[in-house]
């Protein structure tokens, strides 16, 4: 029986800290939930004897120590998600992590997930934990996917917590596919008319610049206007090639600046359109996540820190890491994302509610089932918004070339006729 020390918010608000025993930490936060509190600390009591911190083996302190996974071990979102699939599978059937490991290794498909797997199998083989291993054997394991199975091997229930692990990662995988399918029409269209720009530009032109001087004519001013688009592109595509890299090179150097990149995340979500689109994506990652987290017994704070290094946005993240100092003081959750300013109301009314009855992780997923909903709905319509203005820019530049065709064949006619 093991002791944990803790500190957590009571229903009235107040903060309290305290000891709690407990078989693993799953337990130990069951119990405190049960009392209705919100967890910001949850740790092993700090009267271990010292042998606890020197029990690791030397091969296991060698192996932290390893330089970073190479490049080539990184796993595809569908080779982690089927890699962390079997694993639970295995683990859930009473299969031997070391065996379970090899068995991956042994009978898979792909190359990059034996070679990951087994890299996996001998750290974990030579005492090393499952947590560790995953770290130092791929690029592909996060920190957030790697603190999971750490806090799985420690309560015991690794199988169950992969399982869970699979489940979000399907959800954040068919994500960012609604988005990219929501995007392939739009993007072939605007390629498209690129392209029927381009071969009216530099073949059909002039050619019938050739055959209206041959008769004495002459061009319309949007013929003429393409004829000096074409020339410039011929005659300056170094000057012009060089001008769009050096444009490239001073955008990325300006976006790596802290503040620059911060105001462009702030600026993103204010977008029409896409603005609350980008919102209501983060939203639905963030219910995720945390929903994920604290279903799997980790302590508020530790879950909202993790949930921080899931978004890209560096607006976002500072919101986050407010929220997180405001939480761990003691304040309610549901009150720290009213502050933040980047939250749906009925998340935030779901959150409070949570956190009344003592069931947040159980409202948050909710919240979240009704956040995917909205997000589906929000690419729908950014969809039905953009694909006609494609469709209707592209009718009328396709329009005004063949007009301008038209009209030229036929003062050419027009002339012939004449003579």
């Amino acid at each position: 029986m093991g002791q944990f020390d803790y500190q957590a918010v009571r229903r009235d608000g107040t903060v309290t800290r305290g000891t709690v025993s407990g078989k693993s930490r799953g337990e130990a936060t069951r119990q405190l939930q049960e009392q209705g509190m919100q967890i910001l600390i949850l740790e092993e009591a700090k009267n271990r004897t010292p042998e606890v911190k020197s029990t690791a083996k030397p091969t296991q302190l060698r192996e932290t120590k390893r330089a970073a996974p190479s490049a080539d071990s990184r796993l595809s979102s569908r080779q982690l998600i089927q890699f962390t699939e079997e694993l639970s599978d295995l683990l859930v059937a009473g299969v031997q992590l070391d065996f379970a490991l090899s068995s991956i290794a042994k009978r898979s498909e792909s190359e990059v997930l034996r070679r990951v797997a087994g890299a996996a199998h001998e750290k974990v083989r030579d005492g090393v934990t499952l947590a560790a291993a995953l770290r130092s054997s791929s690029v592909s394991f996060s920190e957030l996917y790697c603190n999971l199975v750490s806090a799985g091997e420690v309560s015991g229930a690794l199988g169950d917590i992969l399982k869970r692990q699979v489940a979000y990662l399907t959800t954040l995988s068919d994500l960012k596919g609604k988005l990219a399918t929501a995007m392939v029409y739009p993007a072939f269209l605007v390629v498209s008319g690129v392209g029927v720009a381009a071969m009216f530009t530099f073949f059909l032109i002039p050619k019938l610049r050739r055959l209206v001087e041959s008769t004495g004519g002459e061009l319309p001013p949007v013929a003429h206007f393409f004829l000096a688009c074409g020339e410039l592109l011929k005659s300056h595509w170094i000057i012009l090639l060089g001008l769009l890299a050096a444009g490239i090179v001073v955008a990325v150097v300006l976006f790596q600046r802290p503040g620059s990149r911060l105001a462009w995340d702030r600026t993103k979500l204010k977008l029409p359109l896409f603005g609350r689109l980008l919102k209501t994506r983060f939203n639905v990652q963030f219910v995720e996540t945390l929903s994920n987290l604290l279903v799997n017994g980790l302590p508020l704070v530790k879950a909202l820190e993790l949930v921080r290094g899931t978004t890209p946005n560096l607006h976002v993240r500072a919101q986050i890491q407010e929220m997180t100092a405001k939480v761990s003081e003691g304040a309610f959750l549901h009150r720290a994302m009213e502050k933040a300013g980047i939250f749906e109301p009925g998340l935030i009314d779901m959150v409070r509610i949570g956190e009344d009855t003592g069931n947040l992780a159980s409202s948050i997923g909710k919240a979240g089932e009704r956040l995917d909903r909205e997000l589906n709905r929000s690419i729908e319509r950014i969809a039905s918004v953009i694909q006609p203005t494609i469709i209707l820019v592209m009718a009328l530049v396709v329009g005004i070339m063949a007009y301008m065709m038209i009209s030229v064949i036929y003062e050419t006619i027009s002339v012939l006729r004449n003579r």
